[in-house]
Order: structure tokens, then sequence, then C-alpha cells
């Protein structure tokens, strides 16, 4: 007869140890499925969006860059460039075509007043199509088509009116252009603006209606697709060189010049949602590691509790490795089941999370979920992986003992250590510091932890308030309400351009590339008049001609102070400046240098009489629109505060939340080992006839200390190292702002883990009340 095999009488501790401590592990369980299942949504939803949008590419005819004229090309010309003719460079073949627009006003509640700038394109079949999530596309010369993101931001709907520089149309759809996956006006800036800018397109009869200049932008494609990025460079190069001779020779300017992996309209979306994916895996893996952590200490203080029953089973013959992968099995199981549960929730409900955060951000194309292999690696086999080794470390290292040191209860390294000598304080306070050298190793954990937590905080809100900030002090953030830059300081019947305005005032304006490895950045250089009412620099004529001012935050985003030397380079052209910095100018936003208007036509080489525009704190009526290329007003400083407060600012105030949560659920489990490390201790005290709450100053206010401690020191911490990050991150973009947190962002950061804190505290006492007084007696040994 075949013997029936003997189940392992250690499996069944399983499911009791489960059932016994559940409320530890359904917090642990809930913790990871929560933040796995964020994290697999996020890398399910960033693949299947960034597979669509790299679709569209070709399903919409991307552009592989565009640039400006001053004036309309002719047929010759065109044809010079596509083919590479008359080049003094190696030819780039290509095809042109046309991508003309308007900047027009848009006023989308039809009250009168401008609301933000409208792009208008003329539909076409050739290049940068639309994809259409709602409606039609335009028919009639008074419909039009607008981007859908900026639709949903102000409350605009298929069928409403808006106003377009004062004519009418009638909203038929809400699309997503190819090349305008983020609404950024212009190359050179750090933030996309989708509340006060906006694109669209009519039919060319809608076109027509329109009354701004019309901006000659040519789209082009090229004929061989370049292998990789560095090949796109260098057709790129080879491409602008040839063309700007072709330009000059055919009389024209080169107004504008956009290779497709410089266009942060194209660029922008993917480029974040990859790093969201990046720094999502980071913070799944950091939680993990801190879970297992504990987890490793409170397997190390079970095997501390239950040593004599080891010490028995390895006398009876059961082996190191038995006992190993039972005190495994726990972590690896709740992680396991933790990791399934989330993904299942990461392709259902976090999934549509993340891509609503997405659409609320990005002009996306329709997209379809696709199976993702990564994320179910990163999110499921990672963090088992990371749970295991954790936690077999810890273990394989207590389980060096000897059966007789186990009986014993003798797991401590250090042999014969002496008792720490303590301060000559009261008895209770003694107790209470011996109490905290006992949990150094738990006290550890809780700072890394609380560490971690601020850091997140001091983005959740450190981020608002920079943000508002930036759009309280708007005002001593530009010199002037209204830069007018014009086409030309003359008009077609090459007389000087004038007004009548009396706040006008004559500038010089270019824009240079300070170039470094990790981007070529436009700075912009100002000639200023003498005596200026708006740029007010002392002794700022008496500069010599490579003498400059800059922008403070020019200044701190390069790290300049006054005597050093900027190198710039002129855009198009294989031209360098160098200036010399004299000092500080702290009244502009935007990364600057100044000089006087007549240092300014020496350096450049102006013609006499030559300008580029007028400075002015009241709207400048009397110059005709067709000769004025931009206007700069106090919506292009705050725009991006705007855009990233719509963004984000309210699932900062979720953030906030999280981390909260978060500071709970680390702060709850990690003082739960350390009464429950205590137990016999706190139930020797009730013996002796301390009260219940006499029981709770003592470990309850030991902790407390270490909270506070940890929090002061991590709200300090967490605060440098955002600070950090945040320069980091904006170095690899154009312009500047500091990372600012208020004195009252730094009460709600440490007040938000006291109060994560006090929910714990509520669970510790009653944890401490249920303590029997036999405990002590039953353990006595």
């Amino acid at each position: 007869m075949k013997k029936k095999k003997i189940k392992n009488p250690l499996i069944r501790r399983i499911p009791k140890e489960l059932i016994g401590d559940w409320k530890k592990y359904l917090v642990v369980f809930l913790f990871l499925v929560l933040t796995i299942g964020f994290v697999s949504g996020m890398y399910v939803a960033n693949e299947s969006m960034i597979t669509s949008a790299n679709e569209g590419v070709t399903k919409y005819k991307q552009e592989d860059g565009h640039f400006e004229l001053k004036k309309q090309a002719d047929a010759t010309l065109l044809s010079a460039i596509e083919t590479g003719e008359k080049a003094d460079f190696k030819e780039t073949k290509t095809t042109l075509y046309e991508n003309f627009f308007r900047n027009e006003e848009e006023d989308y509640n039809n009250d009168g007043k401008k609301d933000g700038t409208i792009r208008v394109f003329a539909k076409t079949k050739d290049i940068n199509l639309a994809c259409m999530l709602q409606g039609s596309f335009p028919q009639k010369a008074d419909e039009i088509a607008i981007d859908r993101m900026h639709a949903d931001n102000v409350g605009i709907k298929v069928g409403d009116t808006v106003t377009v520089s004062g004519e009418t149309y009638k909203v038929v759809g809400l699309l997503a252009y190819v090349n305008y996956s983020t609404l950024h006006e212009k190359t050179t800036d750090l933030m996309f603006d989708a509340l006060k800018f906006d694109v669209a397109m009519v039919t060319q009869d809608g076109f027509d209606r329109l009354h701004k200049s019309i901006h000659y932008t040519y789209a082009w494609k090229y004929e061989t697709e370049p292998a990789d990025e560095a090949g796109e460079k260098t057709r790129s190069d080879n491409f602008m060189r040839a063309l700007l001779t072709q330009v000059v020779v055919a009389d024209n300017e080169l107004e504008d010049y956009t290779p497709k992996y410089g266009n942060p309209a194209i660029n922008f979306a993917t480029d974040d949602m990859g790093s969201d994916k990046a720094m999502g895996g980071v913070l799944l893996d950091i939680l993990v590691v801190i879970i297992a952590f504990i987890f490793a200490v409170t397997i190390s203080n079970t095997i501390a509790k239950e040593s004599s029953a080891i010490g028995t089973l390895r006398a009876s013959g059961y082996t190191k490795g038995e006992l190993v992968r039972h005190y495994l099995s726990m972590p690896v199981i709740v992680t396991l089941l933790a990791a399934i549960v989330g993904n299942i929730l990461g392709y259902t409900v976090f999934k549509n999370i993340v891509v609503s955060m997405y659409y609320n951000s990005y002009s996306l194309p329709t997209y379809y979920t696709i199976w993702n292999p990564d994320a179910f690696f990163k999110t499921t086999v990672v963090p088992v992986i990371l749970m295991l080794v954790v936690n077999l470390i810890v273990i394989v290292r207590m389980m060096q003992h000897t059966p007789l040191q186990f009986l014993r209860h003798d797991l401590k390294k250090a042999k014969n250590k002496k008792a720490m000598r303590l301060p000559r304080w009261s008895f209770l306070s003694r107790f209470r510091l011996r109490i905290m050298f006992q949990n150094v190793a738990n006290y550890l954990i809780l700072f890394v932890g609380i560490f971690f937590i601020m850091i997140m905080l001091a983005m959740a809100v450190g981020m608002p308030d920079t943000l508002d900030y930036y759009k309280s002090n708007t005002d001593g953030m530009m010199f002037a309400k209204y830069q007018y830059v014009l086409k030309s300081y003359e008009d077609d019947d090459n007389k000087l351009i004038t007004t009548e305005n009396k706040d006008a005032e004559k500038f010089d304006m270019t824009s240079l590339v300070k170039k470094s490895d990790v981007l070529d950045e436009e700075i912009s250089v100002y000639g200023i008049a003498d005596n200026s009412n708006y740029v007010k620099i002392k002794k700022l004529s008496s500069l010599k001609k490579n003498e400059v001012y800059i922008s403070t935050s020019f200044a701190d985003k390069y790290g300049l102070t006054v005597g050093d030397t900027v190198s710039l380079d002129e855009k198009y052209e294989n031209k360098s400046y160098k200036f010399k910095v004299a000092g500080f100018y702290d009244k502009s936003q935007s990364l600057a240098l100044f000089m006087s208007i007549d240092n300014y036509g020496k350096v450049f080489d102006l013609k006499e009489n030559e300008f580029s525009g007028f400075l002015s704190d009241s709207r400048i009526t009397d110059i005709d629109e067709e000769n004025i290329a931009t206007t700069i007003t106090i919506r292009d400083i705050t725009k991006m505060a705007d855009q990233l407060d719509h963004s984000m600012g309210s699932y900062m105030n979720y953030f906030q939340i999280l981390c909260i949560l978060l500071a709970a659920v680390m702060i709850y489990l990690l003082t739960k080992l350390i009464i429950e490390k205590n137990e016999n201790a706190i139930s020797m005290t009730k013996i002796l006839g301390y009260e219940n709450k006499e029981i709770a100053s003592l470990y309850l206010l030991s902790t407390s200390i270490v909270v506070v401690i940890a929090d002061l020191i991590s709200v300090i911490l967490g605060t440098l190292v955002m600070a950090a990050a945040w320069r980091m991150m904006l170095f690899s973009y154009s312009g500047w702002f500091t990372f600012r947190v208020t004195p009252i962002g730094y009460a709600k950061m440490f007040g938000f883990v006291l109060i994560g804190y006090l929910i714990v505290m509520v669970f510790d006492f009653q944890r401490i009340k249920k303590i029997p007084m036999d405990q002590a007696l039953k353990n006595v040994e």
C-alpha cells in the first residue's frame, strides 16, 4: 500500500499567520496594489499613446521640419530648395509644402475682448494633417475646427460660435494636429499654453476672410528618411546651410527654421510621457524596497520572538533552507498577489486615469490599448525579486545561529556588551531614551521613509507655491506691458514707421544662441534708449561696446557673476559675440542681455535710423498690423504658470493627500513593530500598576520625538533635493524660474506628516490597551 505523504506542517502556519496579523498584511497589500496599479496603468497608457503617436507620423503626414520666409517664395526658389541647386553645400533633396498660417485674436466667449491667440491654417491634404476627435472638418467659409484640448480647457463645444479677429465662425469639429501634440506657440517657450493659444483649421475661403499678416511657412519632407536622430541632425544642418544660400540669392530672408527634432510642439508630449514612465518605475522600486525592509524587520522580530520554536525545529531535523523558505513565503505571497491585482487594476481603472491626465495636457490622437510586456516585468517580476532579495539577505543572516542559540534566545552578535550610560535624567526620560536606542534600526527605516515622502511633498507643495509666486509677481517681471516687434523699421513705401503714442519708446532686439552640451538656448539681446522710461539701468549708456547687463534669470541658470564673459552665437550664421557682464537686471523673467541702443547698433552693424520696435505701457493702434511681426505682452510671462497650474494644480492637492496616507502607512507598520517588540515589557508595566495613558506616554512619546525630529530634518533635506532636481530638470528646457517654497509651505510639509502620525497614534493607543497583563507571565522562561 502506498504511504500517504505527510504535509509539511510549516505550510499550515502561513494562513494562520495571515489571519492572525491580517491588519498589517492588508495595509501592505493595499499599499502595494495602489502603487503597482498606478505605475502599471502609467506604463500601459504610455505605451499605447506613444504607439498611436508614432503611427500618426505616417498616417497624418507629419513634417520633417519647417521654415518661414519673410516673403512668399516663387516657383524658381522652391525648385532650387527642393533639388539643392544653387547651394554651396551638400545638396539635400526634399519635397516642400505650403503650410501658411495667420496668428489671429481669439474671442471664444464673444464678449468683444481678446481671450488669446489662435493660429489658423487652411485645410490641406498634403502635410501635417489632423485627427478629428469630435465633429467634422470645415466645409464652408464660416466654419472652423479647433484644437480639442484648448476647447476642453475653455469650455467650447461643437456647435458653438467663436470670434476670430472680428469674424464669426461656427465650431464644427475638435481636432488634434499631428504637428501640435502640445500647444507651443514658439519653439523657445518653456511650457505649452492650451489656455490662451489655439490652433485651428478653416477652408481656403475662411482663411481669406482674416486680416492678420500671413506667415509664409514651408514644411519639408526628406526624399529618404534619416536612419536616426544623429543622421537627422546632420541632414538638417546641411539643408539649413543650403537653404540660407538659396534664400539670400533670391533676395528673401529666413525668419524661422525648425527641424522636427527641435520642435517641442511635436516632441514634448512623447518625451514627457517617456520621462513619466521612467520616474514611475523608479518610484515603484523605491517604495517596494522600503516595504521590503519593513517586512525584513518584521520577520527579524518574529524570528527573535519564535526563537525557541525555531531551535526545536532545527534540533528536530528541519533544515535552514526549509525555515528560510517558510519565512520568505509571506512577503513574497503578499507582493505577488498585490502585483496581480495591481496589474488588473492598471489595465482597467488606473490606465483610464492616466489617459485622462494626458488628454488634459496634450493634444493627442485617438489610441487603442496594447499589451505591454515591459509593464508586466517591471510591475510584477521586479517587485517580487526586490522583496525576495531584501528579505532573503536578512533571514539567511538570522538563520546562521545554532539550534542551541535559538533555544537560549541568544541571537545577538555582540557579546558582553556593556549597557550604555544614560544621562542623570528622570526615570521616565531615561526609559524613553532606552526605547529609542533599542529601536534604532526601526527608526532609521522610518527616517528614510519620511525623507522619501518629504521629497514628494516638496513637489506637491512647492510647485503650487512656485507658480503662485510667479503669477502674483508678474508686474515686476516685465519692464513694459507691450513690446511691439516690427517686421522692418520701414513700411512698403520705404518710409520710417512711426507712432503718435506718447508712451512708445524705440528699442532694438535680436535673438542669439547660448550653446551648451544640454541645450542650444535662445537669449534675447536688447538695445535700450538712453534714460529709458522702461528699462531703468543706471550708467547703461556709459558701458563699453561689449559690456552688458543680464537678467537675474540668466545669471541664476548659468551661474554667471559680474566680470564673467558670455559667448553667444547667431542662430543661422557662423558668427559669435562675446559680452562682459557688468551687472544684473531683476525686472525681466526672460533670459536676456541689455546694452545701450548706440552700442547695439555698433555691435550688430545697424543702418542709420534702423530699430526693431516699440516699448509701451499702452496699446499702439496707429501701426498697420501687416508691419508688426509679434507683440509680447504679460501673457507671454504668465502663460507657463497658468498652464502648469491648470494641468497639474488639482493633481498636486491629490498628491498631498496621497503623501499623508503614505506617511501614515509607513509609520503604522513601523510603530506596530516597536509595540509588538515590547509587548512583554508593556504587559509587565501594567502588572506594576501603570495605566494605559502612562504606558502610551512612554512608548508613543518616544516615537513622537523621533517622528518630529525626522520630520524637521526631512523638510529641509527634501526641499533641497527637490530644488536640485528642479534645477536639473529645467536646465534641459528653454527659460528659467526658481523653485520656491513659502514659510506656509514648509509648515504644510511638516504638518502633513504629523497628520499621518496622529492618525496612527489612535491605532497604536488601542493596540497598547489590548495587550493583556498575563502576556509577560506566559512568556517567562
